[in-house]
């Protein structure tokens, strides 16, 4: 035993062992790091900033969320129908159920089946949740990956993309308005009737009630560019023009703070009612 310990070979062998040994580590760890950066950079290429208000209501319908991952970014914003009691209910439902299954699904695999699944399972919760009684919410979500859009659409909250200046909707109203603008613009009927329907806000679908039709469908994926912002936001938001929008979002400050300036903006605006209004925007770098 002696021997062995005071052999200069055997040290030589054993340091040696111990040096291979360390390298590997290094590398091992030097990779996981690398790894684990990659996906930081993926997951903190979009900017998130969110802000909710009230308005004149006396409480709040709309629900939101927003689950930032190694899969990309997802967010949805879900506008409780104000006509209904429990309106807060129903976007919470709608929230938890698309997050839920963001969460269970590998969603790369085919988003327009999860969209829709999810819009589904959302509807028979609501169902179920409150039976007979009239109760339901519009969605919008969105999935951003790779600097690629995908997008749902449930009545009449919209979804944006704000390019050098200009703030551009990519979704349509479920709505009779934007129904009969449509019909309006094929010429199926004419100018007059497109404007003398008096309840042309009214839904033409929204998940809660018996006769839910499919989220709107996403042909093809819009393509991002970095600078762009994305918009998701409850209808409240409409208050502002279209013009207060852009010069709030061209702003240079976070887009916490041009979340927070679209709500103060909408509270000291004049109006005699003010909707629940939301807001999440995802600004691509």
């Amino acid at each position: 035993m002696r021997d062995i310990i005071t052999n200069p070979y055997t040290w030589i062998i054993v340091l040696s062992i111990f040096i291979l040994l360390l390298a590997i580590l290094c590398i091992v760890v030097g990779r996981d790091k690398r790894n684990k950066g990659q996906r930081g950079k993926r997951v903190a290429a979009v900017e998130i900033g969110a802000a909710q208000y009230i308005g004149t209501r006396e409480k709040q319908d709309d629900s939101f969320d927003i689950c930032s991952n190694e899969k990309g970014v997802f967010a949805i914003v879900a506008d409780g129908i104000g006509g209904f009691m429990d309106g807060d209910v129903a976007s919470r439902i709608a929230v938890n159920t698309y997050i839920e299954n963001y969460q269970l699904s590998n969603i790369s695999d085919n988003i327009n089946y999860f969209f829709n699944t999810s819009a589904i399972r959302a509807n028979e919760r609501i169902r179920k949740q409150f039976g007979d009684k009239m109760c339901g919410t519009t969605v919008v979500a969105a999935y951003i990956k790779d600097k690629k859009l995908y997008y749902s659409s449930i009545g009449d909250s919209i979804i944006s993309v704000f390019r050098s200046g200009r703030l551009i909707s990519v979704n349509t109203k479920q709505n009779v308005e934007s129904y009969l603008e449509e019909l309006y613009m094929s010429g199926k009927i004419t100018r007059e009737q497109a404007l003398g329907s008096n309840k042309n806000r009214r839904l033409m679908n929204y998940v809660g009630h018996d006769g839910f039709k499919m989220t709107e469908a996403m042909e093809r994926p819009v393509n991002l560019r970095a600078g762009d912002k994305v918009l998701l936001y409850s209808d409240g938001v409409e208050l502002l023009t279209q013009i207060e929008m852009e010069n709030i979002l061209s702003a240079k400050c976070s887009v916490q703070q041009m979340a927070e300036n679209i709500m103060n903006t909408i509270v000291y605006k004049t109006a005699k009612s003010k909707d629940n209004s939301t807001v999440i925007i995802l600004d691509i770098h």
